[in-house]
């Protein structure tokens, strides 16, 4: 898939850091999310990348890659940038919370936030973006996706999706465009019997369709 213009020159630099980065242990680099996916939308939509190594790296390399990646050091042209990097036994195991060894966001209009493993806040989107990732990531270093990230537990899914339904509806506003992202993700991730015509998934339907299948 040819990546849009606006973005290409900067998503090959994220990999030139982060192949220097992990170097030999590298496993892959996919794009991921509604890019992935042909729908980005220069100046509305992320970035998001996955990525995958053999082995869990040490703590100073995870900081110092993240702070590499963050906005404004590699200044990002879409919205933010979404970057995870797992290490196979993290996806392998698949805890809850799904380990992972940095997850850095941050843009133009993204706060800054360089994260080097998970904390106690739910991280469904982990689950849905690894899911989602082995139909449709784009390699940008690396085989498929689906090679080398394991298949996510149709069960795990199932309550992600949930998880993201719920949390879109509670007490904190949420823009149109961020639900849209998830319910996008959501039905990615999961057989596509619960989407409405517009490709999207209602809510009511995802969970009427999940809960069926408890």
């Amino acid at each position: 898939m040819p990546l849009p213009s606006e973005i290409a020159p900067y998503l090959d630099e994220v990999v030139r850091r982060v192949r220097r980065s992990l170097g030999d242990d590298l496993l892959g680099v996919w794009l991921i999310g509604g890019t992935a996916q042909g729908a980005y939308q220069h100046g509305v939509s992320d970035v998001d990348v996955l990525a995958v190594s053999n082995d869990p790296g040490e703590v100073a390399k995870r900081q110092s890659l993240g702070d590499s990646l963050v906005h404004p050091t590699l200044p990002c042209p879409a919205v933010g940038l979404e970057f995870v990097w797992y290490a196979l036994p993290d996806l392998v195991e698949l805890d809850d919370p799904v380990k992972f060894q940095l997850n850095v966001n941050g843009g133009p209009e993204r706060d800054r936030a360089v994260q080097i493993g998970p904390d106690d806040s739910p991280n469904w989107w982990s689950v849905l973006d690894l899911a989602a990732a082995r139909q449709a990531g784009v390699p940008l270093v690396g085989p498929r996706c689906d090679q080398v990230v394991p298949p996510v537990p149709a069960d795990r899914v199932r309550q992600a999706i949930l998880g993201s339904l719920d949390w879109h509806d509670g007490p904190a506003p949420r823009s149109d465009r961020w639900i849209r992202h998830s319910l996008r993700r959501s039905a990615t991730s999961s057989v596509n019997a619960w989407a409405d015509p517009r490709g999207l998934p209602s809510r009511r339907a995802g969970r009427r369709h999940c809960r069926s299948r408890r």
